[in-house]
């Protein structure tokens, strides 16, 4: 092999045999293209209608299936303030074993607290707050006795606490609320004018509602309650305590900002 030739050999073997290609390293997967859990904070507006069956006692028991609507206005951050205004309105004839009634019932809740961040996906919300409800009872006569218009007007406060765990679609909660009265009134519509103060009771309230995303900031939410709020006496008109039950389901639309 000549001189020349030689140095050109080493060239080309150098080229194809000296070079090793760089090794790759193998990446890790990025924290950023995980998938992030949608978490539904601030301000939401909800809407929505409701089946209840009602009791209300006292002889006779008058019962029987109502419907209504409801509204929510909402604001809550995790480890932040938490208020809420919630309205609701059933209507329906009950029946008892002597005559019926055409009952409506009016009550809307106001109240403010503190969430707390429980764990990654749990949050724990106590509140208080002040409530109303007037009741419409308008019983059709019987016998001897004479059709009759109760309206009732009950004052109460709210101490309750909400929890919810959240997946990326799915949330479940649970609402427990304790409803002191403070002042009672009834009105009897052929006496004008008139009104009687009833003595004052506790109630309660439970909720348990499972809520589905179905499109980024909306949600489609049931939430079976049972609902008992005690009527006072009049020992004036010679009434009784009378016990409302209620139970039913909530099936709202809410809609997160």
């Amino acid at each position: 092999m000549s001189k020349r030739v030689f140095p050109i050999f080493l060239c080309l073997a150098s080229a194809v045999f000296g070079a090793t290609p760089p090794k790759k390293e193998i990446s890790q997967p990025s924290t950023q293209c995980q998938p992030t859990l949608y978490k539904p904070q601030g301000w939401s507006f909800d809407i929505g209608g409701t089946y209840t069956w009602m009791s209300v006692s006292t002889p006779p028991t008058y019962s029987g299936s109502t419907g209504g609507v409801l509204g929510k206005v909402s604001y809550q951050v995790p480890d932040s303030f938490f208020g809420q205004a919630r309205s609701y309105y059933n209507i329906g004839p009950l029946s008892s074993s002597v005559n019926k009634t055409s009952f409506q019932e009016s009550y809307s809740e106001f109240v403010a607290g503190y969430c707390v961040t429980a764990l990654k996906n749990w949050t724990i919300t106590p509140y208080a707050g002040l409530g109303f409800d007037f009741l419409f009872d308008d019983r059709t006569g019987y016998a001897s006795i004479a059709p009759i218009d109760l309206k009732y007007t009950i004052y109460y406060a709210v101490v309750g606490l909400e929890t919810h765990y959240t997946w990326p679609d799915w949330m479940l909660g649970f609402r427990l609320d304790c409803i002191p009265t403070f002042n009672q009134y009834l009105k009897v519509e052929s006496l004008s004018g008139a009104a009687w103060t009833l003595n004052n009771r506790t109630g309660v309230a439970v909720q348990v509602p499972f809520a589905y995303r179905y499109a980024m900031n909306y949600w489609l939410e049931l939430a079976p309650y049972y609902r008992f709020l005690p009527i006072g006496a009049s020992t004036a008109l010679g009434l009784p305590d009378r016990d409302l039950n209620q139970w039913g389901a909530f099936l709202t639309f809410r809609f997160f900002l």
